[in-house]
């Protein structure tokens, strides 16, 4: 299963989800692919998609997901990295209405050496049909899970103290 996450903000991030459906409805993928689509204005027949999901629910995808794709927000890559896969990570950009900025851009390029990262939409397509030798290819890294569920842990106690502060 192939499990995609847009993330909460309030843009849509169309092109991602139009993606997935293309390549879905061609065949070229030919396993289950669910997405939490947010805001997505495309209404799909190939894609399994969820507006939004409890977190445990998506945790649970996740957990079972051979491939998750998501966007550039650190805690959706860092939750993926928990459970122990390399994300496919297609930034929103601000040059198709997705974000204010681009600063998911940014983000995905300092962690270029950990993640797959996808700028052009085309190139999804080979990342997902050659991920195991995209993965295989990356530089050998300490930011294995364990790092990240520890990265995970201290971002969410450091959130806590400034929202209880």
């Amino acid at each position: 299963m192939i499990l995609a996450t847009v993330g909460t903000h309030e843009d849509p991030f169309d092109r991602l989800l139009g993606e997935l459906e293309r390549l879905c409805s061609e065949g070229t993928l030919d396993e289950e692919v669910i997405c939490q689509s947010g805001y997505c204005t495309l209404e799909t027949t190939h894609v399994k998609t969820h507006k939004q999901l409890p977190f445990d629910d998506l945790q649970a995808l996740m957990a079972r997901a051979r491939i998750i794709i998501t966007h550039g927000g650190p805690a959706s890559i860092m939750q993926a990295l928990a459970h122990g896969t390399i994300p496919i990570v297609v930034p929103r950009q601000a040059d198709f209405g997705e974000h204010v900025d681009n600063h998911q851009c940014r983000f995905a390029e300092k962690m270029s050496n950990r993640v797959l990262t996808v700028f052009d939409i085309k190139d999804l397509e080979g990342m997902i049909l050659h991920y195991e030798e995209r993965v295989a290819s990356l530089p050998s890294t300490d930011a294995g899970p364990e790092r990240a569920r520890l990265f995970s842990s201290k971002l969410d106690d450091l959130c806590w103290r400034v929202l209880e502060g």
